[in-house]
């Protein structure tokens, strides 16, 4: 069955002297992984190393057989191509993070257009924002609704985030509680869009903070998922 659609890249791993078992999050197919033959020697073939860089945006065509074997990509572009991201440590590390991420979300993802649209989307506004210091908080916590533990926007009257129950009550001395000043900048980036998401302002050491109690959050609720490794350099590299 040929196959055109949209995808994102994930993860590429080196296979033998020459080729690439890449990881693409589809529109069409959901989560799929396909052997790149040749592309690390080869400066002439249809197929470059520069389009499996991760999180890069494909339109690829396949001869999908669904088998659960490797698949093969006959055609890809680029599209779009981005401008910043590249050139950018910030934006690049931001990017190391999300591919990290997702590549433990998305193992066995099924399609899912609102999901893929989201990405699609997120990371072109990525491409494009001068100033991203609170996109990672975003988008993680965007994504807690794709995967069904979003926190609770109706009991934000109270004080303390529970981590454990994704709800805010007023116990905040008990265990899997956040702070009241942690809870509050939660509070903020809820409900808020991507244009008015700058205009939340904190100090590095909380921007750190709710970075660190966001992905707590994920791993309490997924318990497969660890902490991604380039969380590290992510935090290091944050606005003040």
């Amino acid at each position: 069955m040929l196959v055109s659609t949209p995808a994102i890249v994930l993860s590429a791993l080196k296979y033998g002297d020459s080729d690439l078992i890449v990881r693409l999050y589809t529109r069409n197919l959901g989560t799929q992984s396909f052997m790149i033959k040749g592309v690390r020697k080869s400066r002439k073939g249809a197929l470059r190393i520069s389009f499996f860089q991760p999180l890069t945006q494909l339109d690829i065509v396949t001869q999908f057989k669904g088998k659960g074997t490797l698949e093969y990509i006959k055609e890809a572009r680029v599209s779009p191509v981005y401008t910043s991201i590249d050139s950018d440590v910030v934006k690049s590390s931001i990017v190391l993070f999300f591919s990290e991420l997702l590549t433990q979300l998305l193992v066995e993802q099924q399609p899912d257009e609102d999901l893929y649209d989201y990405l699609q989307a997120a990371f072109q506004l990525l491409d494009q924002e001068n100033n991203v210091a609170n996109f990672s908080i975003k988008v993680l916590l965007d994504l807690t609704g794709f995967l069904g533990f979003q926190p609770d926007a109706g009991s934000m009257e109270e004080p303390y985030f529970n981590l454990l129950h994704g709800t805010f009550d007023n116990d905040g001395m008990l265990s899997h509680h956040a702070s009241d000043v942690e809870s509050s900048l939660l509070k903020s980036f809820l409900g808020t869009n991507f244009d008015k998401v700058n205009d939340i302002k904190m100090s590095r050491e909380q921007r750190s903070s709710l970075l660190n109690l966001v992905v707590d959050y994920f791993q309490i609720h997924l318990h497969t998922f660890k902490k991604p490794t380039s969380l590290a350099i992510l935090k290091q590299l944050f606005d003040s």
